[in-house]
């Protein structure tokens, strides 16, 4: 049968809102590929091949493309294997899932189009399916896991929840959407970690200025004193250090951990040159010594970092006379 005729008969057979208009518009071959399928029972193959993620697969299909896909999957699966009176004795419900006899809410549509969504990608919607996610780094899916119906709380073993990963990350447009799923944007890990901290050692200084115009404290310290600046240093961070002290001013320069230990000493023990040369002009103290001992200037010392040692000292030596 020739294929544009079964592609008439779908989009006669389906509602106007799940016909695959943009499969139609701007993939007119995979469409005359399904359809064929479908004609020669073939179609659970067809899907497989067209669905399949990673190396084996070059193409990848736009999201709204890939929704489309699915859901003409569901309703060629529910249709007869032959056509019998070019489709006119099939039920509306039959061909059509979704037909208005069952609507689905609108919430109930968001999560059955996540769910194909991980689908694709060959991921449930688990804790397993979300770390499985999270190591192959594909971000721009945990806000796919709330709309599937998993828990947007849900911790993995460190207390990581998913808008904690995006903020590690530094995926400000995932922390957004996560924000508009009502994400607990004050949620810390099993260290006392914030979304600030991980953000700020990303480095995304957008990022960290959208998550204090929400209130999280730039000061807030970690189970051993960290805090974001630190976190900031230890990655030569400036623009986000930058923002930081504006907000909060000299004391989370001189601020120290437990240990002793400030920002400055986690800029220099990195080897971050920048970092530490901009703390010292913004008033750190390179002569500080944390509970071991050590100072900024004898680390640069010790690391043989011996040009950024005469840097800190002779700054430091010029202010204080």
């Amino acid at each position: 049968m020739h294929v544009q005729f079964l592609i008439d008969q779908l989009r006669q057979n389906l509602s106007p809102e799940h016909f695959p208009i943009q499969l139609e518009t701007r993939y007119p071959s995979v469409l005359a590929q399904i359809m064929k399928s479908w004609e020669l029972d073939q179609l659970d193959a067809c899907f497989n091949d067209l669905l399949l993620q990673g190396p084996q697969k070059q193409d990848e299909f736009p999201r709204e493309v890939v929704l489309e896909i699915f859901r003409l999957q569901v309703a060629l699966d529910a249709a007869p294997k032959q056509m019998q009176e070019l489709w006119g004795d099939v039920p509306e419900a039959k061909v059509n899932p979704d037909a208005k006899v069952y609507p689905l809410s609108k919430a109930a549509q968001a999560k059955a189009d996540a769910q194909a969504i991980l689908a694709q990608y060959g991921l449930s919607v688990s804790s397993k399916g979300l770390h499985q996610a999270i190591e192959q780094r594909h971000y721009n899916l945990l806000p796919q896991f709330i709309r599937a119906g998993m828990p947007i709380e849900q911790e993995d073993d460190a207390g990581w929840t998913p808008i904690m990963h995006a903020c590690f990350a530094g995926k400000l447009d995932i922390v957004i959407e996560l924000i508009e799923l009502n994400a607990n944007l004050l949620v810390t890990d099993c260290y006392g970690y914030t979304l600030l901290h991980w953000a700020a050692l990303n480095g995304n200084a957008d990022l960290v200025a959208l998550l204090m115009t929400y209130d999280l404290n730039p000061q807030q310290m970690s189970k051993k004193g960290i805090t974001p600046l630190m976190q900031a240093a230890a990655g030569d961070h400036v623009a986000v250090m930058k923002r930081i002290v504006a907000e909060c001013g000299m004391i989370a320069i001189h601020a120290q951990c437990k240990e002793g230990w400030t920002a400055l000493h986690k800029a220099t023990v990195n080897k971050k040159v920048s970092a530490a040369l901009w703390l010292v002009e913004h008033g750190a103290n390179p002569y500080l010594r944390n509970q071991h001992g050590e100072s900024a200037c004898s680390m640069a010392l010790e690391l043989n970092q011996n040009r950024l040692h005469d840097l800190l000292s002779e700054w430091a030596d010029r202010h204080t006379q």
